[in-house]
């Protein structure tokens, strides 16, 4: 009797052919975004002169008024000015012209505005179609008038902006007291052409710090996997293998540079390419070894099976998740906000000293050193490999640096939900979940806390590793000692993420009835003994610096604006019902419930105890629910995962006619985060904490070629947290990038009372002073400075008022970057 294949039955055909419904739902979506425009084009500042001091004259039709302007990006869209609308009595309404005009003579746009609905100190904005080819040519905008007009706009009396040029009526623009610059900004529309563009640039300049970045970092990891394994499980794939090998990396080279310190060593450039050099020669020599033992045993070599189908998606979405990064901080030169240039500082005496610290010295008189350093372990190995002789590289390093570990943090999220659920598809949506649609981590970028980032690319890990060594099978067990390194890493990393991963360990070995507590404990040992003289030090700090000391009012509010932004509430929802579903869950006694569980009682159990509602649990200045709650990311999406998991599971074993329904919004809901997501990321930066600006690098390069090594700079700065100052433009990076010492060093100088006391005197008589009069000098020569430096971004120390003192010399000026000298 022949033999006749049986036919797929609609169950096995649902199975292998769900991709068809799920691609019918993306293009669905697709087709609807490109019909309503959803989700919007992206819109950036291109040409921003922000600076205003003085009303323009009334613009007329035969005395129209000019501002001519070139884009630095294709697609000039916008235009934005800022109104003066003077008041006067029994005049009919007039109309305020706005005409753009090409570097051809062709108009772009024209805008007639009746005066009657115009408001005094209005933003204006003068729109048009996108200009494609706009880079590098210049525009002229003009303001124009009938007689009746009585409306113009502000300006600056003095010349900020080198891309172009104010032109008035009837008289010269450098006359004394006439407006020199119209305070005005221009935006850009991103198109495909231009990211590509700026992709294929970032990636030309950074692409081998990447790689080198990639293989310093992965070294320790990858070596104690390699001639350790005997001591491990084999891990489940390519991706959690790496992974590992990363977090290892991240948490054993601060351990590295801080006891060789201890031994009295240093790291230098050479010692650190020796290392990388041989590292990797013994890997590959390791690797080769064993593939030749294997072929020559006739079996197919391991490291020839290890690229599967889920490697090549993890490896697009980790891609994605950089290219958007990148796109992200385009146009910056420094990494944003106050923690940017005290990573710096860190940094640079890192360099200097081949070691980690004890104090600032030479470049602040601070004489202890309570922050944790373990992420400056990276950058200052990676200054001294590639320009030892200086930090001048230092800005964009950090900048990038800091992008490249926020997308790792996708792979760490990987490997946790894979290892957690024995699931690939658990890991891979928990990677995009935090590389694409959720706020954090990427927002991290805006305030460049590269310490707790770096803290966060561990932290899944560890808690994956400590829950198999908890409740994982014999083989698991063995890996206490990884578990041991990892938090001892992590402690040296950031002190505020150890604090929150410490009672998810205690958490799954209580709820785990006590199980295996010697090896959990063990790894608490090893921890302990490799950073135990740095918590003697910390101790000693903690009581001098204040750091476990009551909250000051307001530190510690939840920080709900966070909730409000983008779809986070949204996903918050699916948490909810996501725990209804893991109750369900466990009454029925299903294994899979008690990890979303133990993530939902840990984020619960963090919160209430940093509420300062628990008694004996204050609130205090270490950490704060806004510090935690940007971490929790972490189980927010480890949970959202693994029970989209079991609904998935669960679907597969259903009519199949109920499959092919499910598969369409499913598709639909993956394409709508992808697209909302991947514009999130680019737009994620907030522009209020962009402080330093790429003109600033400028200044900064004369400050080091023309500044006495010894002499004492004024810069711009404002009230940060509490009674500390922070610098306010790129006067913040001139200590560490030039060693000239500032009027507010970065953020590190509140750890000497005695100078914290110091910079706040300066700056609060500063912010008051008229720098217009000669007083104004002969204070700052009071003070022991020698020179002013004034940012793009600016402060209380207003350019146009100091170049009117006759008691100082203008001696450096381009586009918005001042510097006088206090003779």
């Amino acid at each position: 009797m022949a033999n006749h294949p049986t036919p797929p039955n609609a169950p096995a055909l649902a199975r292998r052919w769900w991709g068809a419904p799920a691609l019918a739902g993306l293009l669905l979506l697709a087709i609807w975004a490109l019909a309503t425009g959803w989700p919007g084009p992206i819109l950036a500042d291109d040409a921003n002169q922000g600076r205003l001091s003085v009303a323009l004259p009334i613009p007329r039709q035969d005395a129209p008024i000019q501002q001519t302007f070139r884009p630095a990006w294709d697609g000039l869209s916008e235009v934005e000015l800022l109104l003066v609308r003077h008041a006067v009595a029994g005049r009919p309404a007039g109309t305020f012209t706005l005409t753009l005009l090409d570097d051809t003579g062709r108009e772009v746009t024209h805008q007639t505005y009746d005066t009657a609905t115009l408001q005094h100190n209005q933003p204006l904005v003068l729109r048009f179609p996108p200009q494609r080819q706009a880079a590098g040519r210049t525009y002229t905008l003009v303001l124009g008038g009938d007689a009746a007009n009585n409306v113009t706009a502000w300006g600056y009396d003095l010349d900020v902006y080198a891309g172009g040029e104010l032109r008035l009526p009837g008289r010269e623009a450098n006359q004394p007291g006439a407006p020199q610059e119209l305070y005005f900004a221009t935006r850009y529309q991103l198109n495909w052409p231009t990211a590509l563009a700026s992709l294929a640039r970032m990636l030309g300049h950074n692409l081998a710090l990447f790689l080198l970045a990639l293989a310093l970092i992965s070294l320790p990891g990858a070596l104690l996997l390699t001639f350790g394994a005997q001591q491990l499980p084999a891990l489940p794939g390519r991706g959690v293998w790496w992974a590992v090998a990363l977090a290892l990396g991240l948490a054993v080279w601060p351990l590295l540079w801080y006891w060789l310190t201890l031994l009295g060593g240093r790291w230098y450039g050479w010692l650190l390419w020796l290392l990388l050099g041989g590292g990797w020669l013994l890997l590959a020599g390791r690797w080769g070894r064993v593939t030749w033992w294997q072929m020559r045993a006739g079996r197919r070599p391991a490291l020839a099976g290890w690229w599967r189908r889920v490697d090549w998606w993890l490896v697009g979405l980790l891609l994605l998740g950089l290219a958007v990064r990148l796109l992200a901080v385009r146009q910056l030169a420094f990494a944003p906000w106050v923690d940017a240039s005290r990573h710096a500082l860190i940094t640079t005496l890192m360099v200097q000293h081949g070691q980690t610290l004890s104090g600032y010295e030479p470049l602040l008189p601070v004489d202890q050193f309570p922050y944790h350093f373990g992420f400056h372990t990276i950058p200052a190995g990676l200054t001294l490999m590639l320009s030892p002789a200086g930090v001048a590289a230092l800005p964009n390093l950090l900048l990038m640096l800091g992008q490249l570990l926020n997308a790792l943090v996708p792979l760490s999220m990987y490997a946790a939900g894979r290892l957690l659920t024995r699931r690939r598809g658990v890991g891979l949506l928990a990677a995009f979940l935090v590389a694409l649609p959720f706020f954090f981590p990427g927002y991290f970028v805006t305030w460049g806390r590269l310490t707790q980032l770096t803290g966060l690319v561990l932290l899944p890990l560890l808690l994956a590793l400590t829950w198999l060594v908890v409740r994982g099978g014999r083989g698991w067990q063995r890996c206490w000692w990884v578990v041991g390194l990892l938090a001892a890493g992590l402690l040296l990393i950031h002190v505020r993420v150890f604090l929150v991963y410490v009672p998810f360990a205690g958490l799954v070995w209580l709820l785990s009835l006590g199980r295996h507590g010697r090896r959990l404990l063990a790894a608490a040992g090893l921890a302990l003994l490799l950073v135990a003289p740095r918590l003697v030090e910390f101790s000693r700090y903690t009581r001098s610096t204040g750091l476990l000391g009551g909250a000051g009012e307001g530190y510690n509010d939840f920080p709900l604006d966070y909730v409000r932004t983008g779809w986070e509430r949204y996903f918050l929802w699916l948490a909810a019902a996501g725990l209804v579903l893991t109750v369900v869950g466990l009454w029925r006694r299903r294994a899979w419930a008690m990890l979303p569980l133990t993530l939902a009682v840990w984020m619960a159990l963090v919160l209430g105890l940093l509420s300062g509602r628990v008694p004996g649990l204050p609130a205090v200045w270490l950490i704060n629910l806004n510090s935690a709650y940007i971490m929790l990311f972490v189980p927010l999406g480890l949970g959202l995962a693994a029970v989209a998991g079991r609904v998935w599971r669960w679907l597969g074993g259903q009519h199949w006619l109920l499959q092919m329904l499910a598969y369409a919004p499913a598709g639909a809901l993956l394409g709508a985060l992808l697209l909302f997501g991947g514009r999130q990321q680019i737009t994620i930066l907030n522009p209020t904490t962009v402080l330093a600006r790429p003109a600033d690098l400028a200044g900064l390069d004369w400050v080091a070629a023309n500044v006495p090594a010894d002499a004492t700079v004024a810069v711009n700065s404002w009230r940060w947290l509490g009674s500390s100052w922070a610098g306010s433009d790129g006067g913040a990076w001139l200590l560490p990038l030039t060693g000239r010492a500032t009027t507010t060093p970065p953020a590190d100088y509140i750890y000497s009372r005695e100078l914290a006391r110091q910079v706040a005197q300066f700056n609060e008589t500063a912010e008051v002073m008229d720098w217009r009069s000669p007083a104004g000098a002969e204070w700052l020569r009071s003070q022991g400075v020698s020179y002013i430096f004034v940012g793009q971004r600016g402060g209380f120390f207003d350019p146009a008022a100091l170049a009117r003192n006759p008691a100082l010399a203008l001696r450096y000026s381009y586009d918005g970057v001042f510097i006088f000298a206090v003779p």
